[in-house]
């Protein structure tokens, strides 16, 4: 790292961003339809596929 950069200590938050969360909220998910799942669980057994 060059001299003229310093480090911020680890373990310590910076002070000009706010604290951040570890996780989403529960609202941040959506509802898939039919074919969407359909369409994931073929996607999955086909990257599931090594042969």
């Amino acid at each position: 790292m060059p001299e003229h950069v310093s480090r911020w200590p680890e373990g310590h938050p910076l002070p000009a961003l706010p604290q951040q969360r570890q996780t989403g909220h529960r609202s941040d998910s959506v509802e898939l339809t039919r074919e969407e799942r359909d369409a994931f669980a073929e996607l999955v057994r086909h990257l599931g596929d090594h042969d």
